[in-house]
């Protein structure tokens, strides 16, 4: 937010002959002729016009200390066009003040782990070396060697960079992007790029159906969402369409809530999400450089019907 500019021409002549004539009794009540014809009151005039055009001055600055205040910022001398008139000379300088504090306020030293990720996503993903790696998504985590350390392993003086890719280029496709941000870092900080760890999770659900739903577009649609929930990237409707977040632990009971409300879906039945050790848990905790990961192939769902009060498998 900008800094309010103060109105330094704020006193009209009325309001300082005003002022003046009220002090008089104050400071000397023995002159009592306060009339326009006083030879006091015809300097006390003067001297408010005078102060009113002072202030008026004040309150004005001209478009050379502007320059002069731009060429300071830019670091360079820069001088207005002499040969514009009045208001292109103004357009230009507007221009060129806009122009230099958007330059300013664009980050370039790294410094906070919300630096690291800005630069990524944003300025990264405009460079020009980047045409070949775009970055969907980053965490940083400040103090941590993922290189060759776990999440849990305090490093000090070291930056991880958890980063997941639009598109996979093979081996070394960091190696530009890394050299982007090496010459923006401190200069005792060790930088780190890595990809996620994904935790495989598996679901099982027994979903016992409502009159006249069909099976197999429930099915199907069981299976489209618990995808979204779980995708990396694109979970439109989850997560506001960011994907999984980083470190996010898994719990069974907003699977259960997710497939409950499925369309056509009565209730959920023996509900399980299991581990890459196909291990059935409640909750699966996740560390801050991880993602959760579905492994469609072992995910299953049982389709149940009442009929005469049991229920049937389809």
């Amino acid at each position: 937010m900008t800094l309010p500019l103060p109105n330094l021409d704020d006193r009209t002549y009325a309001n300082l002959v005003e002022e003046a004539i009220s002090q008089i009794p104050v400071e000397y009540p023995e002159w009592t002729d306060h009339n326009p014809t006083d030879t006091g009151i015809i300097l006390i005039e003067l001297l408010a016009w005078l102060t009113e055009m002072t202030l008026y001055r004040v309150n004005q600055i001209p478009d050379d200390n502007y320059a002069s205040f731009l060429s300071l910022l830019k670091g360079e001398q820069w001088n207005l066009p002499i040969n514009l008139s009045t208001q292109e000379r103004q357009k230009t300088l507007q221009s060129e003040i806009k122009n230099t504090l958007l330059e300013l306020r664009k980050t370039y030293r790294a410094i906070t782990p919300d630096d690291f990720e800005k630069l990524i996503l944003v300025d990264w993903n405009e460079f020009q070396d980047s045409a070949d790696l775009k970055i969907a998504r980053v965490k940083c985590l400040a103090q941590r060697n993922l290189s060759h350390l776990d999440a849990n392993t305090v490093t000090k003086g070291h930056i991880s960079l958890v980063v997941v890719p639009e598109n996979n280029q093979g081996e070394n496709q960091y190696k530009n992007l890394f050299n982007f941000l090496d010459n923006r870092r401190l200069l005792t900080t060790r930088l780190h790029i890595v990809e996620p760890e994904y935790v495989s999770i598996a679901v099982e659900a027994e979903l016992v159906l409502e009159d006249g739903a069909q099976a197999e577009a429930v099915k199907k649609q069981a299976k489209k969402e618990v995808e979204m929930f779980f995708d990396p990237l694109r979970s439109q409707k989850y997560w506001q369409g960011k994907g999984w977040p980083f470190g996010r632990s898994v719990y069974i009971s907003e699977l259960y809530k997710l497939l409950d409300d499925l369309e056509g879906v009565d209730y959920v039945e023996n509900l399980q999400i299991k581990d890459k050790n196909n291990t059935s848990k409640t909750e699966i905790n996740l560390a801050d450089n991880q993602l959760a990961k579905l492994n469609i192939e072992n995910t299953k769902f049982t389709i149940l019907v009442e009929v005469d009060n049991e229920r049937k498998k389809l």
